[in-house]
Formats: C-alpha cells, sequence, structure tokens
C-alpha cells in the first residue's frame, strides 16, 4: 500500500453517529491504528472493490457476446489481481 505524504493530505470534518464511532474506536484500538489509518484503509477498500466489480461488468459483457473469446484474457486478469492483492 502506499505511504500517503501527510503534508499533501486534506483535512475533512466527518459526523458519525455515536454507535458508529464507538465501533470505529474500538476497532482501530483492535488493530493497534489510527482512527484516521482505520478510515483512509477501508476507504481505499471501498474504493478499490468498486474498480473490481467495474472490471467484472465489463468482463461480463464483453463475454455475453457469442463471437467473443475472453478465455486469452483470463490469466492476464488473475496476474492484475493477484499482483493488487500481494500489495495489500
Amino acid at each position: 500500500m502506499t505511504n500517503i505524504d501527510q503534508s499533501r493530505a486534506n483535512a475533512i470534518t466527518v459526523r458519525l453517529p455515536l454507535d458508529l464511532y464507538q465501533a470505529t474506536r474500538k476497532l482501530a484500538k483492535k488493530h493497534r491504528v489510527s482512527m484516521n489509518k482505520l478510515l483512509q484503509e477501508s476507504l481505499r477498500a471501498r474504493l478499490r472493490a468498486k474498480d473490481e466489480q467495474a472490471l467484472y461488468d465489463a468482463f461480463t459483457r464483453v463475454g455475453t457476446d457469442e463471437d467473443s473469446n475472453v478465455d486469452y484474457a483470463f490469466e492476464a486478469q488473475m496476474e492484475c489481481t493477484w499482483e493488487s492483492n500481494r500489495g495489500e
């Protein structure tokens, strides 16, 4: 995972309901990270999942065409997925 240059990071204010705040705080303590880091990691995971779903949807659309054959791309897709998961 890429380190963030904190001098270039943007600060935001997020309002959390008390129960969500307490659960986030508890989880951060359990994993021995700051709430800031936990929230950054959670947002990155959410964005990565969105990108992976978009890629899956694109491959699914291509694969529904009877004349298309995406088997050749399967190995490359698996390699990319493996590489991105290895970096976590």
